[in-house]
């Protein structure tokens, strides 16, 4: 072999190489590998592979090896450093995350029939507070010199907060933001974290934990629960927010791990580009930390843009006409055009696609388009084309890569244009099917095929699958729509405030709307939104307009799937405290198996991809769907109740295991709305009580013993 034959061979054989490595990224990672100028700048990353290794050759490469749940690590590495990790054996995929955060934005806790556990009524056995159990908010922050957020004694309620916007004193583990303890909050030690983004997070966190120590009346669904805040970073200059969602998920935990004390997590955040399938590494770790102990559950924000045309799909079982979609240059969506298809695998390898131009000022012309190709032409290749108009003008830099995951193809077109006076066109053909997710297409200035007769042939955005992606798609993830809370209140000046856009009740316009993209149900549950009073941020008062401020001057209007999610979080952690060892799996069906149908939702065809299994009814979760083998809190060991053969036709029978037997001891039943049905005096010397059917008849019931001042558990009965 001469030396320039060997020269290719060796150009040939990196290029090999490196196309390798490529093939475990996603485009982000491998874009910013050969686009960023400073390959010492450190990126976050999650690692799937061995994770001894993974650790290892992070530490070796002047990386951070930050947390591991399962197969999935969470790390920091110098970009020039991403290479070499990729190449080992042992890396089976790396994704970093080019996306942005968004948030998700009284008489809430009564439509969300959280007054009775509050009050403690019958059948539950005490009143729930949300005491014992750790609330996680991950937000913008809070204001922690709120009163509701003191105990009586001016205390702070706060165990902790992390902001991710300082710099300073980073928690244990993890090297970026500064943490405040409760001692520095009590002790004046905390004032240089503020609430950034408008009170968000003061609010949302006031809706699951606020105990209205203000003022009384708009007090949260979990009022006495400790708070873990964790300020996250709108603005990441790496945009590395999804890394830091899971390292706060992971913080939140161990911070409640740290007091022996089940937790819940609310994120009213999220982004809507993405898979929607919670396959990518971020949302496969979360799952994998809430799955990993009992008492743990996380709760989401199904997002505000259910009426928005954000989604689009191709579905061909032809695969003979050619259909295209427009996209818009707006640079309020950055200097690109960004086109991310997603799809399973086998649907998509008969599918073809172009990059094209048209312009649509006054008249339609077809400017120009790149070659039809399909995504077999770009696994593991980061390629960087020019499309030309027919006669020879550059129109656009056209970047692309295609990724193959857990199953499924990402092919991704970033289309960076040379002019903002051009529509960009998507084209596709072939047999297949793919979803797209994009704010940049075009629905409302489409022409009439006789004005245009490509028109004919135009896929049009839809206003389904809007949901936000990644862990809000995951079956372990509670997701919650929007409905009205109410229309009126009365503002800071005690003057009588009404908007006519809110419709208490019924499910908000903007409401995000599922399925997932593989087909899951989401959202979950739907929950009170706007209008909802929660805490606001007291140093901004004189900038707040006093029409949304509430009587009292303590609190403000809000409303969307961010004030939706925190009332389920809340309602989660009242369960919690009733049953603290129960899983993420116990809170969900307790949550949507007891949900509440009405008139707005519809009795029949629920579940569904709008209001989810139905609207959050919190006393009922509590009382009839309590978690199979898993004692309550306030049970006494001197009092155990058992119940059998359950559902029960003809006959039920009661067992009964007491230490403290009287002549006061009693079973009581109650129906699913909590009215006592049945009651009767036992002999201290029973074992057993049999009821027949038609002393009860058909229905789901609950039934305790109480023996002084003994309650024994709470057991779920039905009858059929």
């Amino acid at each position: 072999m001469n030396f320039k034959l060997l020269t290719v061979f060796l150009l040939l054989y990196s290029f090999t190489l490196q196309a390798q490595e490529y093939h475990k990224m996603n485009f982000s990672l491998v874009k910013k590998i050969i686009e960023e100028p400073d390959q010492t700048r450190r990126a976050a990353l999650f690692v799937q592979g061995n994770i001894q290794e993974i650790k290892r050759l992070t530490e070796l490469l002047n990386g951070t090896f930050k947390f591991s749940a399962g197969d999935i690590a969470s790390i920091e590495l110098p970009i020039g450093k991403a290479m070499t990790l990729a190449a080992s054996p042992d890396v089976l995929v790396m994704e970093d995350n080019h996306l942005i955060i968004q948030p998700m934005n009284d008489s809430l806790v009564s439509k969300a029939n959280v007054t009775p556990i509050h009050l403690g009524l019958p059948p539950l056995p005490q009143a729930y507070d949300g005491q014992g159990v750790v609330v996680g908010v991950l937000d913008s922050g809070i204001d922690f010199n709120h009163p509701d957020y003191k105990d009586a004694g001016s205390n702070t309620r706060i165990i902790s907060i992390w902001d991710h916007n300082l710099t300073g004193a980073p928690p244990a583990g993890f090297t970026y933001g500064r943490e405040f303890s409760s001692f520095q909050i009590n002790n004046g030690q905390a004032n240089a974290h503020v609430d950034n983004y408008y009170g968000h997070g003061t609010h949302v966190t006031g809706v699951a934990a606020g105990n209205g120590l203000a003022i009384n009346n708009f007090k949260g669904v979990a009022p006495a629960a400790d708070i873990v805040s964790v300020c996250l970073n709108w603005n990441l200059p790496t945009n590395n927010w999804l890394t830091t969602i899971a390292d706060a998920v992971n913080y939140v935990f161990q911070k409640a791990d740290a007091v022996s004390k089940p937790c819940v997590i609310n994120i009213s955040a999220g982004t809507y580009y993405g898979s929607h399938d919670a396959l990518d590494l971020q949302a496969q770790l979360i799952n994998n930390l809430i799955v990993s102990q009992p008492g743990r559950a996380v709760v989401c924000a199904a997002g505000n843009a259910g009426n928005i045309r954000l989604h689009m799909q191709y579905n061909s079982t032809s695969g003979t006409d050619t259909s295209f979609t427009w996209f818009n240059y707006n640079p309020a969506y950055g200097t690109a055009i960004y086109m991310e298809m997603w799809s399973n695998q086998t649907d998509f390898q008969n599918v073809k696609f172009s990059v094209g131009a048209d312009v649509t000022n006054g008249y339609y012309e077809h400017r120009g388009q790149r070659p039809f190709t399909n995504v077999a032409n770009h696994i593991g290749v980061f390629k960087t084309d020019t499309l030309w108009s027919w006669d020879g003008n550059r129109l656009a830099r056209v970047q692309s890569q295609a990724t193959l995951s857990a199953g499924r193809y990402s092919m991704i077109f970033n289309v960076i244009p040379d002019s903002n006076t051009y529509k960009f066109r998507l084209s596709f053909t072939g047999a297949g099917k793919f979803d797209l997710w994009s704010f940049q297409m075009e629905s409302a200035n489409v022409p009439s095929p006789t004005v245009y007769p490509p028109a004919a042939f135009y896929n049009m955005p839809d206003f389904t699958q809007n949901i936000v992606s990644s862990f809000s798609c995951s079956d372990k993830v509670l997701t919650v729509a929007e409905f009205g809370n109410k229309q009126s209140y009365l503002d800071c000046g005690s003057n009588p405030v009404t908007l006519s856009v809110i419709t208490p009740d019924s499910l908000a316009a903007a409401s995000s709307k599922g399925p997932t993209r593989n087909g899951l149900i989401k959202p979950d549950i739907s929950a009170p939104g706007g209008i909802t009073m929660a805490p606001l941020v007291t140093y901004q008062i004189g900038t707040i307009p006093p029409e949304k401020i509430a009587q009292g001057c303590m609190h403000m209007r809000d409303g969307g799937t961010s004030t939706s999610s925190p009332a389920v979080a809340g309602v989660a952690a009242l369960y919690f405290q009733r049953y603290p060892n129960a899983t993420w799996q116990d809170v969900k069906n307790a949550i949507i198996n007891c949900a509440r149908l009405d008139n707005f939702t519809g009795f029949t065809g629920i579940p569904n991809n709008t209001w989810g299994y139905g609207k959050l009814d919190g006393f009922n979760a509590l009382v009839n769907c309590p978690p199979l083998g898993i004692a309550e809190n306030t049970s006494s060991p001197n009092l155990l109740l058992a119940v059998y053969p359950n559902p029960f036709h003809e006959e039920v029978t009661f067992g009964i295991n007491s230490l403290n037997r009287n002549e006061n001891m009693n079973l009581e039943i109650y129906d699913a709305a909590g009215r006592k049905v049945y009651h009767v005096k036992i002999n201290p010397q029973a074992t057993t009580v049999k009821i027949k059917h038609q002393q009860l008849g058909s229905g789901v019931y609950s039934a305790r013993l109480v023996s002084g001042g003994d309650v024994s558990n709470m057991v779920k009965v039905v009858g059929y």
